[in-house]
């Protein structure tokens, strides 16, 4: 099977959140199935930054973009056994900053021409195009209007419905799309031009990144206005839930920690608290290191610890924070770590080295999420035997649970500091008796959240697609 994975982000080439991580390992599973697979990302300024050499693969390809006829060229390189392509076009990838451009709709709409052409020039033509987030909706609508790509099936993944690539409704000639067509409905929503509704509407089938996140989003709730419209193909939507790399994320060959350990051996992990404590100035002593490695954004329940936070330091804790995103929260962990420094570590910024080794130092690792559709956090603090306390939504429901026969974590359910306040209460009564948290730990480690399942679930999806795609 023969399947290009179209990506606007790819670890390590380009990163700003979740969706990287994701492209950047799920094919690569696929590939050990034995599956043909290929990626395909705009080489943007921080991709040559990466990559020190490049083949090139082709010059002089073109594609239709608003009335112009414009050119690029196709350059690539090897992630881990699968052929990675880049689209390079210094005009529209060559910059600081993937997304928020004046100019986007012409960026991803020349994207997606581009994903449907550049495969002729390396002699490879795909069984199905596996899609991802609004930067890639329009290659479904190409597909269904065009009757030479009518063999090829189409599958839409939505990592953040919050981010669905809406446009003014005055450029839709950009796309190419006539308001005259039937397929103009799938893009116009509210008056503007949406490419997620486009991949959502015209995909053969649509995936999200875990299994609650796609039964909540046919809520008003949780749907972003596109709950109707899902709800309307509940039987083309299926919730696979994303994995992690254990080979990048594992303390016992870690090399940014200072000390590896195993569920077998955790005294390095001690090793690694007290490097974490120095690092952020703290203390070193044994109170319970609660961390938090995220973006900075409203979704991700920071107003819930910012009104907690006279009962958050009360407790005995010491809190340590690594990321970077709205300004709103920037000022609010300043504030909190003039006011508590002694019981906080403030990093506002991201480092890959960093974040290791807040999940390895770590005891516990906080995820109060209003709504989150997959999470990869709580899976690698428990690969670190760090214990996640996270509330009940999305991929966090799906895979943290406190109560059963092998608990693995601390969940609060209502979207209220009090909640969140009960959860690390109940966290830091379980750290006090360390019978109770060795058993923990133990459960976390042995929570399996590789690739393995979900890429034998997303074969299955293809096979699927390319039968409706027959029919």
């Amino acid at each position: 099977m023969k399947v290009l994975f179209v990506a606007a982000e790819v670890q390590p080439f380009a990163k700003t959140g979740g969706l990287a991580d994701v492209a950047g390992t799920l094919p690569v599973a696929l590939a050990r199935r034995g599956l043909d697979v290929r990626i395909f990302m705009p080489k943007y300024r921080t991709v040559s930054q990466t990559v020190k050499e490049f083949a090139t693969v082709a010059e002089g390809l073109s594609a239709p973009v608003g009335h112009e006829q414009l050119g690029g060229a196709l350059r690539s390189t090897n992630l881990n056994g699968v052929p990675v392509y880049f689209l390079e076009h210094n005009g529209f990838f060559d910059r600081d900053g993937l997304y928020g451009h004046y100019d986007d709709l012409w960026r991803y709409t020349y994207f997606c021409r581009m994903a449907l052409a550049f495969y002729r020039a390396i002699g490879w033509r795909p069984d199905v195009i596996h899609c991802n987030d609004w930067h890639t909706g329009l290659i479904p609508l190409y597909l269904k209007r065009d009757p030479n790509l009518a063999d090829i099936a189409s599958i839409y993944t939505i990592h953040n419905l919050a981010y669905p690539g809406s446009f003014e409704g005055s450029d839709l000639y950009v796309t190419g799309v006539e308001p005259d067509e039937p397929l103009y409905q799938s893009l116009k929503r509210s008056g503007s031009v949406c490419l997620s509704q486009a991949g959502i509407t015209c995909a053969d089938l649509v995936t999200t990144v875990s299994e609650r996140y796609a039964q909540e989003i046919q809520t008003p709730e949780f749907g972003a206005g596109f709950d109707a419209l899902l709800s309307r193909r509940r039987n083309d939507l299926y919730g696979v839930l994303n994995g992690i790399d254990y080979e990048q994320w594992n303390p016992r060959t870690d090399a940014t920690l200072a000390a590896n350990y195993s569920a077998d051996d955790l005294s390095g992990k001690q090793v690694c608290k007290r490097a974490l404590q120095r690092d952020n100035g703290l203390p070193e002593c044994d109170l319970p290191v609660i961390a938090v490695v995220s973006r900075l954004a409203a979704q991700k329940g920071f107003d819930l610890i910012e009104a907690a936070a006279e009962q958050l330091f009360k407790l005995k804790l010491q809190f340590v924070l690594l990321g970077t995103g709205e300004e709103r929260y920037h000022r609010l962990f300043r504030r909190l770590a003039r006011r508590f420094p002694d019981a906080t570590g403030i990093s506002l910024g991201y480092s890959a080295a960093q974040a290791h080794r807040l999940y390895a130092g770590a005891d516990m690792f906080l995820m109060p999420s209003r709504y989150e559709p997959c999470g990869l956090g709580q899976m690698i603090s428990m690969a670190y035997g760090t214990i996640p306390i996270v509330r009940s939504t999305g991929g966090l429901a799906d895979t943290v649970r406190e109560s059963g026969p092998e608990p693995n974590g601390f969940v609060f359910r209502p979207y209220a500091p009090a909640a969140m306040i009960a959860a690390i209460r109940r966290a830091l009564q379980a750290y006090a008796d360390k019978r109770t948290w060795n058993r923990l730990v133990a459960n976390a480690f042995a929570s399996d959240f590789g690739w393995g399942r979900s890429a034998a679930r997303y074969e299955e999806l293809y096979e699927l697609a390319m039968h409706k795609r027959r029919c």
